[in-house]
């Protein structure tokens, strides 16, 4: 499906594509995160969401692996993530069947109120704070809540994050575990995603292939992080995000 996706486009579709790969990538690059949130309204503009989402698993394995491993203590990194992965697992499921089942219009109107409600959401995560007897029984929920947002709409993370960041975690703590859930996460998306009827092992290889302007943007933005202060890029994103997002729905509704 992405593959007769993007092969049925002419070549100014292509060139969009991949320049919204290559911005996605530089976010990525300037703060650490974010990839998804700005590359699937960018790439929504411009071939189904279902494509997209298809599209972004493999960069999301890959861009994120390196921060994953560094620093080692991985396994417990894991076991700290458990709760959130037994939410995840059920969830993402969940999110990959709605997804694969619904019509594109209705897919953009869904991806457009998750980009709102996630960037809204997100702007005020460090104002969250959970007691640790919360802290079990709320990875499990926001597992569950981000694995359905990354079936829906490629993006496992910013609910995840929210809870991260309520626990108590910063800095190289917080990028790690964050990277290791989206290396498992997406990686279970890619799975879910190639073994349904409509994508094959042909479409991974195209999603393992945006894996190149993505790293081009995260080499330029890697150069740009110390000139862009990261919080108030990120907040700009986050504010054209929930724009995106209003612009599916306008473009889902009229569809």
């Amino acid at each position: 499906m992405l593959i007769r996706a993007l092969y049925l486009e002419p070549g100014s579709i292509m060139a969009a594509v991949v320049c919204s790969l290559i911005v996605a990538g530089f976010l990525k690059g300037t703060i650490g995160v974010g990839m998804p949130v700005v590359a699937l309204p960018l790439l929504s503009l411009f071939i189904d969401v279902k494509s997209a989402a298809m599209l972004l698993s493999m960069p999301l394995i890959f861009s994120n692996l390196p921060q994953a491993l560094e620093g080692g203590r991985t396994g417990k990194c894991l076991m700290q993530l458990m709760s959130v992965f037994l939410g995840m697992i059920p969830g993402l499921f969940l999110g990959v069947r709605i997804l694969l089942s619904l019509d594109a219009n209705v897919a953009k109107i869904i991806a457009g109120f998750v980009l709102i409600g996630v960037g809204g959401l997100t702007l005020l995560a460090p104002k969250l704070k959970l007691s640790s007897r919360l802290v079990l029984p709320g990875g499990v929920a926001f597992g569950f809540f981000g694995g359905i947002l990354g079936g829906i709409a490629a993006m496992p993370g910013p609910i995840v994050f929210i809870f991260l960041l309520a626990k108590g975690l910063r800095g190289k703590a917080f990028t790690k575990e964050a990277s290791l859930y989206l290396v498992v996460s997406a990686a279970l998306l890619a799975i879910l995603l190639t073994a349904s009827r409509q994508f094959s092992w042909l479409d991974a290889s195209v999603s393992t292939a945006a894996m190149l302007p993505v790293v081009l943007g995260m080499v330029v933005g890697q150069q740009m992080r110390d000139r862009i202060a990261p919080e108030t890029f990120s907040k700009l994103v986050l504010i054209a995000v929930i724009a995106a997002g209003a612009e599916l729905l306008r473009h889902g509704f009229l569809g």
